[in-house]
């Protein structure tokens, strides 16, 4: 059980942990759009959302990866987290000037995402069988 929270838990913690981690890349790809105060451009918020696409993958893989049995089960979890986070965000942020679609884009592909991670896991698991 602790085995199980933990992956989930610490899957999450990482998949924040990247997408914070990919602010410097998006400040240089697109100088000045990533200032406080400063809503960003609509092409800059896609590429946010894209890289949040992939770190969301990557990080439903790894709990899939290390889940301890009943992987689809740790990724639900996983999802149901990020979901209840996510909205958790959205609702403060949601009147601040920021368009609509950036918080339902993230909000949406995360369940996309989760599926796609533990799809490539289970694909992995039958390659090595």
């Amino acid at each position: 059980m602790v085995k199980s929270v933990a992956v989930v838990v610490g899957s999450y913690l990482l998949s924040i942990v990247l997408v914070f981690a990919t602010d410097p890349l998006l400040s240089r790809i697109f100088p000045g759009d990533f200032v406080r105060g400063r809503v960003p451009s609509d092409t800059s918020l896609m590429a946010s959302t894209a890289l949040f696409v992939i770190v969301s993958i990557f990080c439903a893989w790894l709990c899939a990866r290390f889940a301890p049995g009943r992987v689809a089960r740790h990724v639900l979890w996983f999802f149901i987290l990020g979901e209840v986070m996510g909205i958790a965000v959205t609702i403060p942020n949601w009147s601040k000037g920021w368009p609509h679609w950036y918080w339902l884009s993230w909000l949406l592909t995360w369940s996309v995402s989760c599926w796609i991670g533990l799809m490539l896991a289970r694909r992995r698991d039958v390659v090595a069988a």
